[in-house]
């Protein structure tokens, strides 16, 4: 994919391609790149054959990232392909759906989300009718937590990585640069509210409050939803999944993360470290796979994202993880009673196309902007 950008800002901007296991180097995915006012730049991105699913696209210039977002800079991405693994997708009527933040008060707690860029849309579905819906959280810096009232769904993938199985949920939590992939089964005729449910996201603020995204409006004769629901269920990917092999890969290096923030929520840390894109933090051979620890000493949740790879979750605050699936990016606790959030990640550094320099960070915009990130070097 060739993309070119044409830079009309008054600020320097560049592009990152998120959740895309593709080069780092040159003009592919490298956050380095300084675009200037007025300048243009072309990217090229060979495309993973095999990494099918929602991605998106943002601006990952330090310091000016939030703004950027918040004013519009993001979009999505979808691989085609999807039904390789799932071939009960093919044929459904396909929904993407990108999330949105807009501050109109007071950061976090007086917000308009749109879908789509759109207000409170309608949904249609017919009842007892499956659909693919895959949906983004491509904002700066909002937490979602997403339900249907009394409309389950089946979770087949997060962040552009499937599961073996369909998972039936009722809600999911949806950090900033989070996406996941499921199948909707249409209730009986009616109205079905499609909401941000309160969110616990500061252990020391108020819950952030509901948010109306829209509705589902299920027509159509009566249908037997609980055998499509039954047929949803018994589904199962059609080829082995790269997490198997992951789960059992040798571990090469173990690391620990700290997540932390001055108490004027001015500078935010890894490591008691601001962020230096000329210092290199991290090295790690190509072909190594790491255990990571991530830990959060503050009272908010961070949303740890890394560029290139994904990672297996495989413990939260020491209970194993509730997803047994690939991410890119993953919402670690807060701090409670004095005692970092903590959790485990399998990271490989195994496709020869990362080689080179890169980052990992919060993917609260605001906090990475201020600090929370680091750099991590493949070498061979």
């Amino acid at each position: 994919v060739t993309v070119t950008l044409h830079n009309h800002l008054p600020q320097e901007t560049n592009l990152h391609f998120h959740g895309l296991g593709v080069s780092p180097l040159n003009n592919g995915d490298n956050v380095f790149l300084h675009i200037a006012p007025g300048q243009t730049f072309t990217y090229e991105i060979k495309i993973p054959e095999k990494h099918v699913g929602l991605f998106w696209y943002h601006p990952h210039a330090h310091g000016d990232v939030d703004r950027q977002i918040i004013g519009g800079m993001s979009g999505g991405i979808v691989v085609a392909g999807s039904e390789r693994l799932y071939p009960f997708l093919k044929g459904l009527t396909e929904r993407i759906l990108l999330l949105k933040h807009h501050p109109i008060g007071r950061a976090d707690y007086e917000e308009l989300v749109t879908v789509n860029g759109i207000v409170a849309p309608i949904i249609p579905i017919r009842a007892g009718e499956a659909q693919f819906w895959q949906i983004g959280n491509i904002g700066a810096d909002r937490f979602l937590r997403l339900k249907i009232d009394g409309m389950p769904f089946y979770l087949i993938g997060r962040d552009g990585y499937f599961v073996p199985r369909p998972i039936r949920m009722q809600e999911i939590i949806l950090g900033p640069g989070q996406r996941f992939s499921a199948i909707v089964v249409g209730g009986q005729a009616g109205r079905y509210a499609f909401k941000s449910v309160e969110f616990k996201f500061d252990e020391r603020q108020p819950p952030l409050p509901e948010v109306d995204l829209g509705t589902v409006v299920s027509r159509g004769p009566v249908g037997d939803v609980a055998a499509e629901e039954a047929k949803v269920s018994a589904q199962h990917v059609g080829q082995p999944l790269y997490v198997d092999a992951l789960r059992s890969s040798p571990i090469a290096n173990r690391r620990t993360f700290a997540f932390s923030v001055n108490q004027q929520k001015t500078a935010f840390f890894i490591n008691d470290q601001v962020f230096d894109e000329n210092r290199t933090d991290v090295t790690v051979k190509l072909g190594d796979t790491e255990e990571w620890t991530i830990l959060n000493k503050d009272s908010q949740y961070h949303d740890f994202h890394i560029h290139q790879t994904g990672f297996l979750v495989t413990e939260v605050n020491g209970a194993p993880a509730d997803f047994d699936g690939l991410r890119d990016t993953f919402s670690v606790p807060p701090a409670q009673n004095g005692k970092p959030g903590e959790a485990k990640l399998i990271v490989p550094f195994t496709n020869p196309e990362i080689l080179g320099r890169f980052v990992f960070h919060c993917h609260v915009v605001k906090h990475e902007d201020k600090g929370m990130m680091m750099t991590v070097e493949v070498r061979p």
